[in-house]
């Protein structure tokens, strides 16, 4: 791991456990086995630190749902509900910084928090569209979002309740779930059954360009490397796309993993660079996933 996710890593079990306001750089640093002077060279403030928890564990779940939306061997409801699956997945495997985040503590009256909020609200909206539009297509529009304001608090309220109590909610089911509910709600809308509240200019807010903003930036490189080996996959034969989208799909479930095992991953890459059509492809997409470590200064 290198240091800048140890650093977090680190902030979000002594924020979860403490309390942002009861938290200080020096018990970070000292957490980590650095100095202060080393952590503010990566952060230049407690509240720097924070947002870049926010949008890096929330983008750490939502690459999962983009990685597999480049499988195009599923159909797109099913392809929906795994996009779920296993951000919930996540989710359960990322529970320090969940349950920091909903103590609800941080900087308060904060121009650079409430930027940050608005990128994560507009990074989720995002997604739904795209999926709702991939499953429903065009007739979906004027609805949509009724639909993705109704997804969001049903998600969020699953998502709590998975944080918050030990029950035994399986993602896979949850998943299934879900997609099932927010079909029910289309159809009903578009059987006209039901009619929409909000439109584009009531909820104008709400949009924004997640990709182009904040700390998202950072993983843009990466999703467009998954992007890029998914694609050439695809347009292999079908017996030699179908062996190698499987081993694509394989790193994704390891990279899934809270603590991924490198050398399996290493070993699915080189399988993968022995192919002569998808060697630069995966020798990026590698290099992003897998950095040198570095060694920490004292």
């Amino acid at each position: 791991m290198d240091k800048r996710n140890a650093i977090l890593e680190s902030a979000v079990e002594l924020f979860g456990a403490h309390g942002y306001n009861h938290t200080s750089m020096q018990q970070i640093a000292e957490s980590v086995g650095i100095s202060k002077g080393s952590l503010y060279s990566f952060f230049q403030s407690k509240e720097d630190l924070i947002i870049s928890i926010y949008e890096h564990y929330q983008q750490l779940v939502f690459e999962r749902a983009f990685v597999v939306g480049l499988d195009g061997k599923l159909p797109p409801l099913e392809r929906f509900a795994k996009q779920f699956q296993v951000q919930f997945e996540g989710i359960l495997e990322y529970k320090s910084y969940m349950k920091m985040h909903m103590r609800g503590e941080s900087a308060k009256n904060s121009d650079k928090l409430a930027a940050m909020e608005h990128r994560m609200r507009g990074r989720l909206f995002s997604w739904l569209e795209h999926n709702l539009l991939d499953v429903f297509g065009e007739s979906i529009r004027p609805y949509k979002w009724d639909l993705m304001w109704m997804t969001q608090s049903i998600y969020s309220s699953y998502m709590m309740l998975m944080i918050s109590h030990d029950n035994a909610l399986d993602p896979e089911e949850l998943g299934d779930h879900l997609v099932k509910q927010i079909s029910l709600l289309a159809n009903d809308f578009m059987n006209g059954n039901s009619s929409p509240l909000l439109d584009d200019d009531m909820m104008k807010s709400f949009t924004v360009s997640m990709d182009k903003e904040g700390a998202f930036i950072s993983f843009e490189k990466r999703e467009n490397a998954w992007k890029a080996l998914y694609e050439k996959i695809n347009g292999l034969s079908e017996a030699r796309g179908v062996y190698f989208l499987n081993i694509a799909n394989r790193i994704t479930e390891e990279c899934r993993d809270s603590e991924p095992e490198e050398l399996i991953i290493k070993g699915l890459f080189r399988l993968l660079v022995d192919e002569e059509e998808l060697k630069t492809e995966a020798e990026e997409l590698e290099m992003l996933l897998l950095p040198v470590n570095e060694e920490f200064h004292k």
